[in-house]
C-alpha cells in the first residue's frame, strides 16, 4: 500500500511541478523579480501563501497574514527563536494577587509609525471590548486601566498566566491613529521594525523600514510579501529567482532544496501539531472504544517517515510536542496495533459479517467522513489523510475524504454532519499549552463534552504555582491518551528555505512567526 500511495504521490507532484512552472517567469538568475540587483540591494522578496485579508483588532489575522503582521506590529510580551518569554513593548511585568491583577511596565521612547508616542493609553486601545481577543480569547478580563503614561493594569475575573496569552502577534499593540475620527480604519499603524507601504490584493503587501525603531534596526529597506496560493509553486518561484524565501515548504520538497547549490532550507520543531479532530456527538465516535480503535489503527511513525519523508515528529496521540511547556517525557502514547483496533470496533459492536471488509452494526456499515481543508496545510493534509483512509480501510471502516473550503467546513461543523476533520494547531501559540482548551465543552470546535475534562483545564489554567500547573497538565495529557477526543498525528517541523543571496535568517520555533532581524542580501 505505502509503495503504490508513494508512486501515486510522485506522479501528482510532478504534474503540479510541470504545471507550476508555467506560471512563473522567465528569469532564472537567482535574484528576486523587482527586488533590485547588485551588492547593495537590500529588498527581500517572501513567497506566502494566503494575502493579508485584516488589519484592524477587530478579527483575527488568519493564514499567513500572521507572518506579515509579525513584521509591522508588536506585543507586549515575546518569545525567543526557543520559545523563550523575553520582553517586548513591556520591559517587565509582575501580578500582586496570584494570576488575577497583572501590571505591564512599558518601554519609553517609543513611537508608532505615525509618528505618535507608545503608551498606556494605546495598550488599553488596543485591548478594548470591541477587539477580537477580548472577545474570543481574554473574556475573563474586566478592565484595561492605564494607571499612568508607561504603567498598565489588566484585572481578570479569574487568575491566568495573562503574559503568556499576550504573546501571539494576532493579538498585538496598534496605534490609534490607524482609525479616522468616525473611528473608521485608515491603514496599519504599529511599531514594529517595518512600516506599511502598499498592498495589491492578492497579490503583493510592501513595507518598508521603519526608520525610528526603538529596537535592532532592521538590515533590510523593503520586504516584499508575494502571494503565491500553490505551495509547488512558490518553491517553483524561489529556485528560479522570483523570490528570495519561502515559508511552509512542502515536506516532500525538502531533500531536494537541501540538495541544491545556493538554496538553504531551515527546519525547526514547532509549536502546532496535525491531528484528527473526531465529532463525538453525532456520529459513530460517541464510542470511546470507536476512537481508541482509529489511534491503534494509523501508524504515525510511518504516517512522518515514509508519507512526510522524515519531516516533523510523530505524535502517537501526545497532544503537542516536546517544546512546549510541561510536555510529559514519559507520557505513554500509541503503536500500531491493527488487531487490537479491530478487536475494539467488535467490542462497540462494529463487525465485518459479510467478508466485504466493511464492518458492519445494526446492518449498517460503518462509513464516516474525513475533512481536509483546501488552507494554507492542503498540501500536506491531502497526502496524509489519503494514508489515513487506507488504513482505516484494514480494519474494516469505509472512510470518505471531502476537501472543501473553511467555509463549507464550518457549515458541516454547525449541523455536526462530519465524521473526522484533519486540522492543525488550534488554541496554540507560545510554548503554553492553551490548546487544551480546543476539547472544552464551551469551545466551538469542540464535539467533545466532559465534565472531567472541563473541570482539568479551567484548574490548570487558573494554577499559578508552576509545579501544580505542571501536574494537572500531564493529568490532562494523560487524559486524551485515554479518552482520546481527537488523535494527534505528527509535530510540525517549520520549514523555510532562502535563496543564495538571503544570509543572517534565524528560524524560530513560534508559528506563524517571522523573524526577519539580521537578515540582509548579497547579491551577485
Amino acid at each position: 500500500m505505502n509503495r503504490n500511495f508513494k508512486l501515486i504521490l510522485i506522479i501528482c507532484m510532478l504534474f503540479a511541478v510541470i504545471g507550476a512552472s508555467a506560471c512563473i517567469g522567465e528569469e532564472k538568475d537567482g535574484t528576486a523579480k523587482g527586488a533590485g540587483s547588485g551588492e547593495n540591494s537590500r529588498e527581500l522578496v517572501v513567497g506566502i501563501g494566503t494575502d493579508v485579508n485584516n488589519w484592524y483588532l477587530d478579527m483575527f489575522a488568519a493564514g499567513d497574514a500572521r507572518f506579515v503582521w509579525s513584521q509591522v506590529y508588536e506585543t507586549l510580551v515575546r518569545l525567543d527563536s526557543d520559545l523563550n518569554v523575553i520582553p517586548g513593548l513591556a520591559e517587565s511585568w509582575e501580578t500582586p494577587d496570584d494570576g488575577k491583577t497583572w501590571i505591564f511596565h512599558l518601554r519609553e521612547n517609543v513611537t508608532f509609525h505615525d509618528g505618535t508616542p507608545f503608551d498606556a493609553d494605546s495598550v488599553v486601545f488596543s485591548y478594548s471590548n470591541q477587539s477580537y481577543v477580548r472577545q474570543a480569547v481574554l473574556k475573563p478580563v474586566q478592565s484595561v486601566e492605564a494607571l499612568d503614561t508607561h504603567t498598565v493594569k489588566f484585572v481578570l475575573k479569574k487568575p491566568m498566566p495573562l503574559p503568556f496569552y499576550l504573546t501571539h502577534v494576532a493579538w498585538p499593540v496598534m496605534g490609534p491613529g490607524c482609525l479616522d475620527a468616525a473611528g473608521n480604519f485608515i491603514k496599519p499603524v504599529g511599531t514594529g521594525s517595518f512600516k506599511f507601504e502598499t498592498q495589491a490584493k492578492d497579490q503583493e503587501i510592501v513595507l518598508t523600514r521603519n526608520e525610528a525603531y526603538w529596537g535592532e534596526k532592521p538590515l533590510l529597506d523593503e520586504v516584499t510579501f508575494k502571494v503565491i496560493p500553490e505551495a509547488a509553486t512558490r518553491v517553483i518561484a524561489l529556485e528560479t529567482g522570483e523570490v528570495d524565501m519561502v515559508i511552509k515548504v512542502p515536506e516532500y520538497d525538502v531533500e531536494r532544496l537541501e540538495a541544491e547549490e545556493g538554496i538553504q532550507v531551515h527546519r525547526k520543531l514547532t509549536t502546532f501539531t496535525d491531528f484528527l479532530q473526531f465529532n463525538c456527538d453525532k456520529s459513530l465516535f460517541n464510542d470511546t472504544r470507536v476512537r481508541q480503535s482509529v489511534a491503534y489503527a494509523v501508524d504515525t511513525e510511518t504516517l512522518v517517515n515514509e508519507v512526510l519523508e522524515g519531516i516533523g515528529e510523530p505524535a502517537g496521540g501526545r497532544p503537542y510536542s516536546s517544546v512546549m511547556m510541561y510536555s510529559d517525557p514519559d507520557l505513554k502514547t500509541y503503536t500500531q496495533d491493527l488487531d487490537k483496533a479491530r478487536a475494539l470496533l467488535e467490542e462497540a459492536g462494529w463487525k465485518d459479517s459479510n467478508g466485504d471488509g466493511i464492518a458492519e452494526k445494526d446492518g449498517k456499515p460503518l462509513h464516516t467522513s474525513l475533512i481536509v481543508s483546501k488552507g494554507v496545510w492542503a498540501a500536506r493534509h491531502n497526502p496524509m489523510a489519503q494514508v489515513v483512509q487506507g488504513t482505516l480501510r484494514e480494519v474494516g471502516m469505509d472512510v470518505e475524504i471531502k476537501v472543501l473550503d473553511e467555509g463549507a467546513i464550518s457549515k458541516l461543523e454547525s449541523t455536526g454532519d462530519f465524521g473526522m476533520i484533519l486540522r492543525s494547531g488550534y488554541f496554540v501559540w507560545g510554548p503554553y499549552p492553551k490548546h487544551f482548551f480546543v476539547h472544552r465543552s464551551g469551545s466551538p470546535y469542540s464535539h467533545y463534552h466532559n465534565e472531567t475534562y472541563d473541570q482539568l483545564v479551567d484548574t490548570a489554567d487558573m494554577t499559578v504555582d508552576t509545579q501544580k500547573q505542571e501536574e494537572i497538565y500531564h493529568s490532562l495529557q494523560a487524559f486524551v491518551i485515554e479518552e482520546v477526543p481527537a488523535f494527534y498525528l505528527m509535530h510540525e517541523e517549520k520549514v523555510v528555505a532562502t535563496g543564495p543571496s538571503v544570509k543572517g535568517y534565524t528560524i524560530s520555533s513560534e508559528d506563524p512567526w517571522l523573524n526577519l532581524s539580521g537578515v540582509y542580501l548579497e547579491r551577485k
